[in-house]
């Protein structure tokens, strides 16, 4: 009995080993299974983030490609020249690339768009793929991605122009102490900003000071506010003085205030925001409102409180080399504003440029230009009773010298210098004081504003008085700057003593020094007949209602008449060579050509330079 019993257990022993090891082979087979195909989908997910890689690495090498052109010539014509036609079955721009032991890309723009003469609407389509065979080819069976990108290149109002006073070079404060030199208004540099306080202390700031990194300079900028002791920062007007001087100043932008701008982040300050002024800089909604002070060290307000610790970067500076660009838009600009602000239709609208001036020889208005274009040099003088009469973009093929009054809207281009030899005023001018915004932007929506661009330099006085030191040492190296363009290419600095095409110093007029006095000798007597104002050849210049652009310098002696200069508007310039033989000296910023964002235009559109930029609009994969 024992012996049977024992053989009964030994085969369930064995029975129940095979069952075991059954089961252990399936869980192993079914194991590797399953392993396999986790290591298959991990091989498959590899293949698939790589050849998106490929894809998005032919995407920014393309677009960067476009953006680079693009944003050297900041024109749409070798753009439009390369992709006019793209389609899926037509594709341009087409570009290929290898990742060493990765894949390769193929990509290439298949759509193009015009939505508005600002706007171009690029496609970009990407294959990346797993070159398996290294054919250099995709073939059918190899992993790819596709991934489609829209983005708009955009010539955009510059940034520049939100300030009262921009340096591309260099930016400098020399010498002016206390209310000698009042700042209505941002300043900003694309290098450094240095300061020299004369013996009375920091001069006024009622606004910001920004200055930026910039590696292209020579030597490079680090872009620092350079302040004297290190961190005696410029005086500031406290809000309630402010508001007492606005009640004299109608140029001035008014103080913040939040029982009439509303609480930081409402939709009534929203309205208000860039429009103002606040003495004490802070972070609202993630960016700065008030005076700051920002550079390659973050930004703080002027008590050096740490309001953001990100640096700064340059700002791009529209590019005029291309005068063609400004005769055609000159020769077809019509007005686009059908109504104003407030709804009340603009006797303007749809007409073409155009700019006329009193002859006292024929007791009339002449137009001087042609379908918006003038070629050859200009003078234009304004009096009181009879103002150059402006509207829209002129372009003035060579230099143009004007001073006097002047009335209506646009933006004078020179083929070369503009010559300032005289006060320029507005008949007009803006009034920035009031309670209610509407009443403000309706107001002042209407009154005059004149753009100076020059291809070549803004000088301002009489060339024929210009010498050394003043002002030719600061329109001559080693003041100015030399610096390299986007593609590496080296940009001499500006010498205001070479000879140019016309045979004459770069800082002399086209008209030449006996023509340039005999202008001043006409505006003079002019004034005395209508303007009751007795005049002399020491007459400087006092007064400037302009905003004034520059593709090389603007500067030149100021203020020769012992009545110090006040600048209703904005200077921007690569090099800023401004002598001033009396003070005091003020800026009031313009706030009218200010652009708050890309679709919302500034209330004044003066056909002021434009600048490259770029807007990402849609990304997706389609297979």
């Amino acid at each position: 009995m024992k012996i049977r019993k024992l053989r009964r257990a030994r085969g369930s022993t064995m029975v129940t080993t095979l069952i075991m090891g059954g089961l252990a082979t399936i869980t192993g087979v079914a194991y590797l299974d399953i392993a396999t195909q986790d290591l298959r989908t991990a091989a498959a997910r590899v293949r698939e983030v790589s050849a998106q890689n490929l894809a998005e690495g032919g995407l920014n090498a393309i677009t960067q490609d476009i953006w680079r052109q693009f944003k050297i010539n900041q024109r749409f014509d070798a753009i439009h020249s390369a992709l006019n036609g793209a389609s899926p079955t037509n594709p341009r721009w087409v570009r290929t690339g290898v990742f060493a032991g990765i894949g390769n890309y193929t990509t290439s723009v298949i759509g193009y768009a015009q939505p508005d003469s600002y706007t171009r609407r690029i496609t970009v389509r990407s294959v990346g793929w797993i070159d398996r065979n290294g054919n250099g080819q995709l073939d059918a069976h190899e992993p790819r991605q596709v991934i489609d990108q829209t983005f708009d290149l955009v010539l955009t109002r510059s940034a520049v122009f939100d300030y009262a006073y921009f340096v591309n070079n260099y930016g400098w404060m020399y010498g002016f102490s206390g209310e000698q030199l009042v700042m209505n208004g941002d300043s900003r540099s694309n290098g450094d900003f240095e300061f020299r306080y004369g013996s009375g202390g920091p001069p006024v700031f009622n606004g910001s000071i920004i200055a930026s990194p910039n590696e292209k300079l020579s030597p490079r900028a680090e872009g620092r506010i350079i302040l004297p002791g290190g961190s005696q920062t410029p005086r500031q007007w406290t809000n309630t003085e402010y508001n007492t001087r606005q009640l004299t100043n109608p140029w001035m932008r008014q103080a913040y205030s939040s029982a009439l701008h509303g609480a930081f982040g409402s939709s009534t300050f929203n309205l208000w925001r860039d429009y103002l002024y606040n003495a004490q800089g802070q972070m609202v909604n993630g960016s700065p409102f008030g005076a700051v002070l920002a550079d390659v060290n973050g930004t703080r307000n002027f008590s050096n409180q740490t309001l953001d610790n990100r640096p700064t970067s340059e700002l791009i500076l529209p590019d005029l080399n291309d005068l063609n660009h400004y005769i055609q838009l000159s020769q077809t600009w019509r007005n686009p504003k059908a109504t104003y602000s407030d709804g009340l239709p603009n006797p303007n609208y749809n007409q073409p440029a155009r700019i006329e001036v009193w002859d006292p020889n024929q007791n009339r208005y002449v137009r001087v230009d042609t379908n918006g274009v003038i070629n050859g040099s200009v003078a234009l003088i304004g009096y009181q009773n009879h103002p150059i009469r402006i509207h829209g973009p002129i372009t003035v093929t060579q230099d143009v010298v004007i001073r006097g009054y002047v009335e209506g809207q646009g933006t004078i281009y020179a083929g070369r210098n503009v010559h300032i030899v005289g006060d320029v005023v507005y008949k007009n001018p803006p009034d920035f004081r009031g309670s209610v915004l509407d009443t403000v932007i309706s107001t002042n929506e209407r009154r005059d504003a004149l753009g100076l661009a020059a291809r070549g330099s803004v000088m301002m006085g009489n060339t024929k008085r210009f010498g050394d030191p003043y002002p030719l040492r600061y329109m001559t190296p080693p003041f100015t700057r030399g610096r390299y363009d986007e593609n590496g290419n080296w940009i001499p600095p500006f010498d205001a003593r070479q000879i140019d095409s016309t045979g004459r110093m770069r800082y002399q007029s086209a008209y030449g020094d006996a023509g340039q006095n005999e202008i001043e000798r006409l505006s003079q007597q002019i004034d005395i007949n209508q303007d009751g104002v007795i005049s002399t050849d020491e007459r400087g210049i006092s007064r400037i209602d302009a905003i004034m652009f520059t593709n090389f310098v603007g500067g030149g002696n100021l203020a020769t008449d012992g009545l110090g200069l006040t600048v209703n508007g904005a200077i921007i310039a690569k090099d800023e060579a401004m002598v001033l033989y009396s003070l005091p000296l003020r800026f009031n910023y313009d706030w009218r050509i200010r652009e708050r964002s890309l679709d919302d235009q500034p209330l004044i559109n003066i056909e002021l330079p434009r600048v490259a930029s770029v807007i990402r609009l849609a990304w997706q994969k389609t297979r």
